[in-house]
């Protein structure tokens, strides 16, 4: 199967959801009340923040403040990095990154960003980038927005398309989610290579990691090709392993989205299986998973990453991201693309 240049063509059917949700509102980490929550609560009253402008990735700094990716409108260079205070004051960080419609009419341009010693490091879908600004200064409500061109910026798709881990299909890129590993070292999932790309500390220099095989489609030939993408989508470390969320590409076959353990030497195995429409996966602090299910085929929910029966809240409307966070004890922020919110939750059992 040949998978579409961003992961956001996938999200287009379901942009357009009903806005009618339960709220919430916001808590220095001390130690998690519960380390391995079963149930997310959503904190009452409106949204953390609203009107976000198609919303991808989240990531908190060591102040509470988390940063939001937008992909923007698609109709001009509308992308930016925000940043959202504790109390909820959402402020442009940098401005004037690529938005273009894709020919499904979606949105598309940045993905995940990533908070780490003052720096974000941020990824784009279309002109497949990995940005890189120095946020270490900034003040919400007080330093202006910067413009995406001044940034520092290292080409990714090249790299990947060159390499073509996603053969037979055409050559694509799209790198969508990152984290840091052993040493230091940058590892980013691509969503249009279909594979792990590792970029060294020390130089920088790209190499491919690891690839996903493909999925049987049970619906073929009725829909759709005989298999479908492995498509990544999270990726979390553990200080053992890395564990990768993915999603099926068209036609979107509930129960065959897995989570794949990757050692540090790139050896692929199947973690756990069974889920729809994987979109993100995170650790607990007992260092169980948990994964957010778009809603393609099944209802978008929070979910297990342990166990796929399991969901710890539901229906959520398009989450695309979920983060647990660091300033904040037993805090869930979770992001929903389609109605352009973040919103809070509390752990309980």
């Amino acid at each position: 199967m040949t998978t579409n240049h961003t992961i956001f063509r996938f999200f287009q059917p379901f942009m357009l959801v009903s806005l009618f949700l339960f709220g919430l509102a916001g808590c220095t980490l001390t130690d998690h009340q519960f380390p391995a929550a079963t149930k997310l609560e959503p904190v009452q009253g409106p949204p953390l923040a609203s009107g976000l402008k198609f919303p991808i990735g989240i990531t908190e700094d060591p102040k509470g403040n988390v940063w939001v990716t937008e992909a923007g409108s698609g109709t001009a260079n509308d992308g930016q990095v925000s940043i959202i205070t504790p109390s909820g004051a959402i402020y442009p960080v940098i401005t004037g990154f690529p938005s273009i419609m894709s020919p499904e009419g979606s949105p598309e341009g940045l993905n995940h960003l990533l908070y780490d010693n003052g720096k974000l490091y941020i990824l784009h879908a279309t002109v497949d980038k990995l940005y890189i600004a120095d946020v270490s200064g900034f003040v919400p409500g007080t330093t202006p927005a910067v413009d995406a061109g001044s940034l520092m910026s290292e080409d990714i798709g090249t790299f990947v398309r060159a390499a073509h881990p996603n053969a037979p299909d055409a050559p694509d890129s799209n790198p969508y989610n990152l984290t840091f590993g052993p040493d230091g070292d940058l590892y980013i999932v691509d969503a249009g290579g279909n594979a792990v790309v590792r970029r060294k500390k020390i130089d920088g220099s790209l190499s491919i990691f690891a690839t996903f095989p493909d999925v049987p489609n049970p619906s073929f030939p009725t829909v759709g090709p005989p298999t479908s993408d492995a498509v990544p989508t999270g990726i979390v470390y553990n200080g053992t392993d890395f564990l990768v969320s993915t999603l099926t590409g068209f036609p979107f076959p509930a129960g065959l989205s897995k989570i794949y353990k990757l050692s540090t030497t790139g050896t692929v195995t199947l973690y756990k299986d069974g889920f729809s429409g994987l979109t993100d996966i995170l650790l607990m602090p007992s260092g169980k998973t948990l994964v957010t299910e778009f809603g393609f085929s099944t209802p978008g929910r929070i979910a297990s990453g342990e166990d796929p029966a399991m969901s710890l809240y539901s229906p959520a409307i398009t989450p695309v991201d979920i983060l647990l966070s660091n300033a904040n004890a037993d805090t869930y922020y979770v992001l929903y693309y389609g109605p352009g919110l973040l919103m809070k939750f509390k752990a309980t059992n």
